[in-house]
């Protein structure tokens, strides 16, 4: 049995309301799947959720994951896409939050939840290479 690294432990506060990180990355991003966790070594595109944790725990340096609402823009650059768009988003939440099986357990990288991610918008902008960015804004509580 493969036992990931859960990510690391937070040393300084949480980023805080307005803040934002942004993380650009060559290929695709992970995308969700019905039948099988992205978290999964044996995934075949496991490789792409590590990339995406691994930068994703650099931007935010160190930092407790965020607890409030948290917005996302993504723009995917690639020829096509063998999956909606939509998918990739699926992925993109569950790779920056928490999580755990019988198997494994992953920390929080961005924010504890993907049910915080309160607003998304994505584009897909067809190119010959394959690239995305990602921009998460850490929102402010609305009363």
């Amino acid at each position: 049995m493969i036992y990931p690294h859960p990510g690391p432990l937070a040393a300084r506060s949480a980023p805080k309301p307005g803040e934002s990180i942004s993380l650009h990355l060559d290929g695709l991003p992970p995308f969700k799947e019905v039948r099988r966790s992205i978290r999964n070594p044996r995934h075949p595109r496991y490789e792409a959720f590590q990339r995406l944790r691994e930068a994703a725990i650099a931007a935010m340096d160190g930092r407790e994951c965020y607890s409030g609402a948290v917005g996302a823009v993504l723009r995917l650059y690639a020829p096509q896409l063998d999956r909606s768009i939509g998918d990739y988003a699926a992925g993109i939440e569950d790779t920056l939050d928490g999580s755990h099986g019988v198997h494994f357990t992953y920390l929080p990288i961005v924010y504890q939840d993907d049910c915080q991610v309160c607003s998304w918008h994505s584009v897909f902008v067809r190119t010959a290479e394959m690239f995305y960015e990602l921009e998460i804004t850490f929102l402010p509580d609305v009363v």
